[in-house]
C-alpha cells in the first residue's frame, strides 16, 4: 500500500523572470532574458514535487475563480495532486508571487491576501485514518490558522494515532516571529527551517546556539543551509550533508524541493543520513531550472538520481 500525505499550506501563481542584467531602481525599468510562470507557494511546490515522487499527495489551500486558480488546478493535477480539498473563494483573486532572481539569490513581491482567511478543511474520519502524513506550510502567512493548529492536531490524532506532522515556517513577512510556536512545534515530529528562521525563532547569534534551543522542540530538526547543504538533530544526534553539485539556473522553490524529498525518505523509513542526501539531490535538482516545481520532465532525472541512494 502507498503512503498518502496531506499538506496544509499557500498556494500561488510564481511569476519567475531570470537573467536580469541588473537590480531594480525606482524609477527605471530593467530587463530578462527569461521569464516562467509556474505553481507557487509553499504548499503547492512541496505538493507537486513529493506527488512526482510517488507519494500520494493532497493538498488544503485556497485560490480565487480566476484564471490563475485554474491555470493552479489544472498544473497541479498534471503533477498528479490531488485537488479536491483546495477552496474556490469568490471573493478573492489567486495570490501570486512576483521573483526576480539573481545568481546568488532572490527578490519576491507577493500579493496573498487570499491566505489571511484561510481555514482547515472539513475531514472524514475515514480519509484521516488513511493518513501517512501532514505538512504544515508558511505558518507565519496563516494568521487565521495560527490559534487552530494545535487542535488540529490533537484532532487528527484522536483519529489516527500513528500520523506523523512536519512544518515548514517559512519566513514571517510581518517580521513578528511569533513566539507562540513553541508550543504547536512540540507536537511536530518534523520541523524545517532555513538558517535565517533557525535565528529569529530561537533569538539566537549562532547557528550552534538555535540547534542547542530548537533541538528540544521537534522531535527531528532539520536546517537547510543552501550552498553548504543541510544538517539534521535528532536523539542527540547530528547528521550533516553537503551540497549537490549543479549549474545553478534559480532558487525559487528549492527548499521545498528539498522539504519534499526528506519526507519522501521519511515515509520510506529510510536512515537520517539518505533521507538528507534525498533532499539535498531535489534540492540541487530544483536550482539547476527556473521554477520551483519547473517542467514535468526535470523529475524523470530526479527520480533516477534519488534511486541511486536508496
Amino acid at each position: 500500500m502507498g503512503h498518502k500525505c496531506l499538506v496544509i499550506g499557500d498556494l500561488n501563481i510564481d511569476l519567475i523572470f531570470e537573467k536580469l542584467d541588473r537590480f531594480p531602481e525606482l524609477g527605471s525599468e530593467i530587463l530578462a532574458r527569461e521569464s516562467y510562470l509556474d505553481i507557487g507557494g509553499s504548499g503547492g511546490i512541496f505538493s507537486a514535487v513529493l506527488s512526482q515522487l510517488g507519494v500520494e499527495t493532497f493538498l488544503i489551500s485556497e485560490i480565487g475563480n480566476d484564471y490563475f486558480g485554474r491555470f493552479l488546478i489544472e498544473k497541479l493535477e498534471k503533477y498528479g495532486v490531488k485537488t479536491n480539498l483546495i477552496n474556490v473563494n469568490e471573493n478573492k483573486n489567486t495570490g501570486i508571487t512576483v521573483t526576480a532572481s539573481y545568481p546568488k539569490d532572490k527578490y519576491q513581491i507577493s500579493e496573498l491576501d487570499i491566505l489571511r482567511t484561510m481555514d482547515f478543511a472539513k475531514l472524514k474520519k475515514d480519509f484521516i485514518s488513511e493518513l501517512n502524513h501532514i505538512h504544515f506550510t508558511s505558518y507565519y502567512m496563516m494568521k487565521s490558522l495560527r490559534p487552530k493548529y494545535l487542535n488540529f492536531i490533537k484532532e487528527v490524532k484522536k483519529v489516527n494515532k500513528a500520523v506523523k506532522f512536519s512544518m515548514d515556517t517559512n519566513d514571517d513577512p510581518y517580521n513578528e516571529w511569533n513566539s507562540n510556536i513553541a508550543t504547536i512545534l512540540k507536537n511536530i515530529d518534523i520541523l524545517f527551517l532555513n538558517e535565517k528562521e533557525a535565528l529569529k525563532i530561537s533569538n539566537s547569534s549562532t547557528i550552534e546556539k538555535a540547534v542547542e534551543t530548537l533541538k528540544y522542540l521537534a522531535k527531528v530538526l532539520v536546517i537547510k543551509l543552501g550552498p553548504k547543504g543541510g544538517m539534521v538533530n535528532f536523539s542527540e544526534n547530528i547528521i550533516n550533508g553537503g551540497p549537490i553539485d549543479v549549474d545553478f539556473q534559480d532558487s525559487t522553490g528549492a527548499g521545498d524541493n528539498f522539504d519534499a524529498g526528506f519526507v519522501f525518505g521519511y515515509l520510506k523509513d529510510l536512515e537520517m543520513n539518505t533521507n538528507l542526501r534525498i533532499a539535498n539531490i531535489c534540492g540541487g535538482n530544483s536550482v539547476d531550472s527556473i521554477g520551483g516545481v519547473g517542467k514535468i520532465e526535470r523529475f524523470v532525472k530526479l527520480r533516477e538520481d534519488i534511486n541511486k541512494v536508496i
